[in-house]
């Protein structure tokens, strides 16, 4: 039973895809920088207060990051390089996304063949 119940969790989990970006809360962006910038955290308050959500993380570039007060340059590269790096990792998502749905739609299509040939062969 409990063997039963770790495999199904797991699958579940497996399953389970992450919140895309661009629907990110300002939570969910502070959550994120605090795993992936650890070194900076003191930039943290700067990402709190511009109400940084994913949709604009996902829009930001150097002079924003400057604009918003990150102005030692080692510390925006840093900073601006994980976030093209998250970025990146929503494209390869949703790429995946794009390549599983042509993919159905592809099998979908052999199998209406199949019973359509079918069907005028009788």
């Amino acid at each position: 039973m409990v063997e039963e119940t770790t495999q199904t969790n797991r699958s579940r989990s497996k399953m389970a895809k992450p919140k895309p970006v661009y629907l990110w809360t300002v939570i969910d962006v502070l959550k994120w920088f605090r795993r992936v910038n650890s070194e900076y955290l003191h930039y943290l308050e700067l990402f709190s207060k511009n109400e940084i959500t994913g949709r604009a993380l996902l829009r930001i570039n150097d002079s924003s990051l400057q604009r918003m007060g990150v102005t030692n340059n080692r510390d925006r590269e840093a900073i601006w390089r994980e976030i093209v790096k998250q970025k990146l990792k929503t494209d390869i998502m949703e790429i995946r996304d794009m390549e599983r749905i042509v993919n159905q739609h592809s099998n979908m299509a052999k199998i209406t063949h199949k019973a359509t040939a079918a069907a005028h062969r009788k």
